[in-house]
Parts: C-alpha cells; structure tokens; sequence
C-alpha cells in the first residue's frame, strides 16, 4: 500500500479551495473547478468566480397548492482565495414579501472562517428558458463582457505567454525608451 500512500500525498499539495452555500442557494457553475452538487464546489487557488442563485421556497399554506419557489437571477461572485473552506453568507428575509425583495437584488458575502472575503457581484441577466442551460458556457461568455465581476485574467493569461509582469515591464519600457519622441 506504499504507493497508494505516495499518491494520496502527492495529491494534497495540489491546494484548492472548497466553497459551501446554504440550502436555499444553488451554485450553478464555477470558473475553474467542479461543482460537486448544488451547495459544493471544489475550485482551483487563486481569483475564482461562483455562479451562484438564490432559490427560495414558500411552503403552500394548503395540501392541494404547490410551494412556491422565488429566484433570483444568477449572480456571478468572484473572488480570491488560497487553500481555504469558504462559505456563502445572506442575511435573506424569512417571509414571502422579503424573500421576493431580496430575490430581486440579492446580496451575499463570503467567509473564511469568521472573515469576510471582499468579492465583486453582479447579476448575470439570462433572457428565456434556463431549463438545461449550460452554465459554464453562460459564465465564461460573461467573461468575455465588461462586467465588474468578469475575470479578466483568464482571458489575457490564455492569450499571452507567461512572462512575469516585471519582465514585460521592462520590456514595455525599453520600447518606450527606443520609441521617438512623436
């Protein structure tokens, strides 16, 4: 069993960054990771984006009706973490007028432990049927936007080789310095 031993070892030090959300959110896609089920993700280190929704459900006051569910639009979080448990916090209201005020314009935070992680929300508008959408592609097309929760590095680091900014830096500046004064 040495071997198996080994692996599993060398399997921890890729580090990653486990996010949990309460029942009543469903995370719907992440940037780079897997969504395990609705309320667990598993990402890479670093800046990361949750596609999360709230999803609130009003148990019918009678047998006969069905419990109403209140949704709101995905919101695209993103977010920079390093080999840490993060949850998501929402302060939602408890009765059906509030769950539908907070549906419209959900806030949420994320904690590491007991501190909050600065993020960047922003609704991602989807128009027409979300019935097997496909979430990713939805997320990395809002990627492609100028929204102020996009992760603009995915796209420049896929492009460019990976020099280190201080190497393109001076690159940068020596063709400043060559470049003539027009």
């Amino acid at each position: 069993g040495w071997v198996g031993v080994m692996l599993l070892c060398a399997g921890a030090v890729q580090a990653e960054v486990r996010v949990e959300v309460p029942g009543d959110f469903q995370i719907l896609a992440v940037s780079d990771g897997k969504v395990q089920d609705e309320q667990h993700g598993v990402l890479a280190d670093g800046a990361q984006q949750l596609l999360v929704r709230y999803e609130g459900v009003i148990p019918s006051r009678n047998s006969s009706d069905n419990d109403r569910q209140i949704r709101s639009e995905p919101q695209v979080i993103r977010f920079e973490a390093r080999g840490q448990s993060v949850r998501l916090q929402a302060a939602v209201p408890t009765d059906e007028k509030g769950m539908e005020r907070y549906a419209k314009a959900p806030v949420v935070s994320l904690l590491v432990g007991d501190k909050p992680l600065k993020v960047q929300q922003e609704s991602l508008v989807v128009n027409g049927m979300q019935i097997g959408m496909d979430w990713h592609a939805r997320l990395m097309e809002y990627n492609r936007g100028t929204g102020k929760a996009v992760l603009a590095a995915t796209a420049a680091a896929a492009l460019a080789p990976s020099v280190p900014a201080s190497e393109l830096e001076g690159q940068l500046q020596q063709l400043f310095l060559r470049a003539d004064p027009e």
